[in-house]
């Protein structure tokens, strides 16, 4: 079918108003078994970010480390990267504990983490009695010899008085049988501790989605899908890839907004104009830049600036081999 642009605010709201009547026709038309860019629906895509992210966590448990940050932008896909290196730890059998930062209170945070190590705490725990929890199942673990994980999600959110004690924490198995990953956005890097930032052993970046990255991620979700032939033209995947700079969470929302946009119109195939007129429609913009902040060493002084946030420190986080020059600071 061949469909005439000139008016598209117009074609994409008679879409959305065919959409709204016919919500089965979005995966009847494209002959698909499920959404392929719903919430969890293709997994975790194994990315090249993905798997450098993965590479250095596993280098932080064999080598015993203490702690790790994995920073993305908002949308980059550290959740989704987070609990898919967590489920492959959990595999290969560490005991791993996840905890969302956002609204965290002490008391949760040690009930979530001897809980989900295998302990038996009480919710009338207080926390005294819940560190002495705590202590037990990082004894036991010791005796085993088996490795402990803690991720908090949302790190930046984190209270103050939370930080100090997820230090002590850390801090509790001397031999470093347990290890901390902190998930967060690159302008919440300030809002970490004094106390937490001196115990980072590596920064783990986790970059946008190159180009071919997008195309593999898209037509990989849409074949898990149940869709055999292809659906976006090559020019379409380019645009794609072009306007949502390779935000894993834009990619997937501008994807599926645009197979809703074609199944409106009844096209047999998503080309670049579709893909804008898919863009324009749900008006949104993403950063001019993956990451909105600067990361710059200052002098011996150690002052290195993160966007607006000027900040002072001699924290040096390592690389991935460890080996960090001496004019290299975060």
């Amino acid at each position: 079918m061949r469909v005439d642009y000139d008016d598209k605010p117009a074609l994409c709201a008679g879409a959305i108003q065919n959409r709204t009547n016919r919500p089965a026709m979005y995966l009847a038309h494209w002959e698909l078994a499920r959404s392929p860019f719903g919430p969890g629906a293709s997994g975790c895509y194994p990315s090249a970010a993905h798997q450098e992210a993965e590479a250095r966590v596993d280098y932080l448990l064999s080598q015993q480390r203490r702690l790790g940050v994995l920073i993305s932008s908002r949308g980059g896909g550290k959740s989704t990267t987070l609990r898919a290196i967590l489920d492959q730890q959990r595999s290969q059998g560490a005991g791993v504990a996840i905890v969302e930062g956002v609204a965290l209170s002490v008391h949760e945070l040690l009930w979530q983490v001897t809980r989900q190590w295998g302990g038996s705490p009480e919710l009338a725990d207080d926390p005294y009695r819940l560190w002495r929890r705590v202590e037990e199942v990082v004894t036991e673990a010791r005796w085993r010899n088996r490795r402990l994980l803690v991720a908090i999600d949302d790190a930046g959110q984190l209270p103050t008085e939370v930080q100090q004690q997820l230090a002590r924490l850390i801090r509790l198995e001397p031999d470093a049988a347990l290890t901390a990953l902190l998930a967060l956005e690159p302008g919440h890097v300030a809002r970490l501790d004094e106390t937490l930032l001196h115990l980072v052993d590596l920064r783990i970046d986790l970059n946008a989605w190159d180009e071919a990255d997008t195309i593999g991620y898209v037509q990989t979700a849409l074949v898990d899908a149940g869709r055999l032939s292809p659906v976006f033209t090559d020019d379409a995947l380019t645009h794609l890839h072009a306007l949502t700079q390779g935000v894993p969470r834009h990619v997937a929302r501008l994807a599926d907004f645009a197979l809703l946009t074609g199944a409106g119109l009844l096209i047999d195939e998503i080309d670049a104009e579709i893909v804008q007129s898919a863009f324009d429609e749900i008006c949104w913009s993403p950063v001019s830049s993956y990451y909105s902040f600067t990361a710059t060493a200052v002098g011996s002084s150690g002052e290195a600036e993160l966007g607006a946030h000027s900040i002072k420190t001699s924290i040096c986080w390592p690389t991935y081999t460890g080996c960090l020059p001496s004019s290299a600071i975060w």
